[in-house]
């Protein structure tokens, strides 16, 4: 888990994530993953109250997930 205060610094680290990726080249896509990413963005917003609202957002790529279109 890494926190950041700032969207500079969470580019930084989907960087770093995308960086360590693994992709190859397939018959059906030249970049096609090999590994899966799982990335999660969880925002807190924390009021003079001491109360707080949150959300969350799963991003998730699956290996060798790419939809495949045919011509019929």
């Amino acid at each position: 888990m890494k926190s950041v205060c700032s969207e500079e610094e969470m580019l930084a680290v989907l960087e770093v994530g995308e960086r360590s990726r693994s992709v190859a080249a397939t018959h059906l896509n030249q970049y096609s993953s090999r590994s899966h990413t799982l990335f999660t963005i969880e925002i807190i917003q924390r009021y003079p109250n001491q109360s707080e609202k949150r959300g969350k957002l799963n991003l998730v790529d699956l290996a060798g997930s790419e939809k495949v279109l045919y011509d019929i």
